[in-house]
């Protein structure tokens, strides 16, 4: 009787350890990246034109999503301002959509236990009562203790599986949001880098404007042609 309350709460658990193995895997080792050296050396090169070294660099980081957005804007680097932001926009959305995919069913999943726990105890608790209505005093005692020992049983086993798979759920919603950070920190920081790179040669690191290159005028050129 028992383990007919207690094998629905069995198969949440089940795939609450799925998923919490798999958002891990993902969360912890094959999205994260160290963002700022990442950056770093993806600026140092566009500020070399060594657009195809930092596609490169981008590509050796595996399934890093930082790299991945990077690389979408580095690959249109050559197109105006606005297709290199809808570029990196569509794969930033796709990289935050894998980053929180699943996540949100393990609250689901930890509520679940929970309610099929609570209905082990109902039912539990019926069978207790029913001992104590409609059987002879003999067995009375027994029939009370069997379904008090399921009602407890059950909740017992559906907070075992809730409360660990709550615990899981925050601490990848964290991560998750951490690692969406990065993602869109890289994002803006790529925009920024590919749309002022024609630029870069203005101001000196003390903010000190430069000595820009003398562009010739072809109507001042004819002008004084024509003196």
């Amino acid at each position: 009787m028992l383990l007919v309350h207690v094998f629905p709460i069995i198969v949440v658990g089940a795939f609450s350890i799925a998923i919490i193995a798999e958002r891990v895997m993902a969360l912890y080792w094959r999205f994260p990246i160290d963002s700022h050296a990442f950056v770093a050396e993806i600026k140092q090169k566009v500020l070399a034109n060594d657009v195809a070294g930092a596609i490169a660099h981008c590509s050796n980081q595996g399934g890093a999503l930082c790299a991945r957005v990077v690389k979408a804007g580095l690959l249109r680097a050559s197109r105006d301002n606005k297709q290199i932001q809808a570029a990196i926009e569509i794969v930033a959305h796709e990289a935050v959509s894998s980053i929180r995919k699943r996540i949100a069913y393990l609250a689901m999943l930890a509520n679940i236990s929970t309610l099929f726990g609570l209905l082990g105890t109902i039912m539990g608790l019926i069978k207790a009562f029913g001992a104590v209505a409609n059987v002879d005093a003999a067995t009375k005692s027994v029939m009370l203790a069997d379904g008090i020992s399921t009602s407890m049983n059950s909740t017992a086993a559906g907070l075992v599986v809730a409360i660990p798979t709550m615990v899981a759920f925050s601490v990848l919603q964290s991560k998750a949001n951490r690692v969406t950070e990065d993602v869109e920190s890289s994002a803006m920081i790529t925009l920024d880098l590919l749309g002022a790179r024609l630029y870069r040669d203005e101001w000196d690191d003390t903010g000190k404007q430069k000595d820009r290159p003398n562009i010739p005028v072809m109507g001042g050129d004819s002008k004084t042609k024509a003196a």
